[in-house]
């Protein structure tokens, strides 16, 4: 199924960019954002180079990572919405490496240059060659044993937005996920399906290392 184009997309996000960080404000509290974050670092406590928060919103992700786990790790924010990229430029202020971007392509980062990347809730508007494409962008950027952190919607098909929205995006399994991952050069050390609170749908949470 062909999904929405990337100007879609941003046609969609940037009317709503200021609500959606609005909501993230309450949501960035939940446990879950804190845990994932917490394993991150420490994972790559030893390792040298920026966080890339390859979708990064209004950065309410880094911003908590920042603040919470390591205040002096170089961080850089990637998105594909200017008024997200714009809120994201004034949550986490000066000094901040935040652009208008293609998760999919990377350019600007050298290859083994990061030490992780992150992609929350992104994947599902691209297509399964687009999906690969990503990972393989990221394992390129990341430096070995550095690491890698995602969501996505889980499922088969599109999703469902109702009247919300005309977008055309795309669930995918934890198989799918966890397969592709693995084909782009990463090791899984997490795989899981939960629930995400007020939502219909689950979500696929994946932490990996990249050899």
């Amino acid at each position: 199924m062909k999904v929405s184009t990337d100007n879609e997309v941003r046609e969609m996000y940037d009317p709503t960019a200021d609500s959606y960080a609005a909501m993230m404000d309450t949501e960035i509290a939940l446990p879950l954002y804190a845990e994932t974050l917490s394993r991150l670092s420490k994972s790559i406590a030893n390792i040298q180079g920026p966080l890339i928060d390859t979708s990064c919103g209004p950065g309410h992700m880094l911003s908590l990572y920042r603040e919470r786990f390591d205040e002096k790790r170089p961080i850089i924010g990637v998105d594909l919405s200017p008024r997200m990229v714009a809120l994201a430029g004034t949550r986490l202020g000066s000094g901040v490496d935040i652009r208008v971007g293609d998760m999919r392509c990377l350019e600007f980062v050298k290859d083994g240059s990061a030490a992780g990347a992150i992609s929350f809730f992104a994947l599902h508007h691209v297509d399964p060659e687009g999906v690969r494409s990503a990972l393989q962008e990221w394992w390129r950027i990341i430096v070995s044993e550095g690491q890698l952190l995602l969501a996505t919607w889980e499922g088969n098909g599109p999703i469902d937005y109702g009247t919300h929205s005309d977008l055309v995006s795309l669930r995918y399994t934890e198989k799918e996920i966890a397969s592709w991952a693995k084909s782009a050069g990463f090791s899984v050390s997490r795989c899981v399906v939960e629930p995400v609170e007020g939502m219909e749908m689950d979500a696929v949470y994946l932490e990996a290392t990249r050899q």
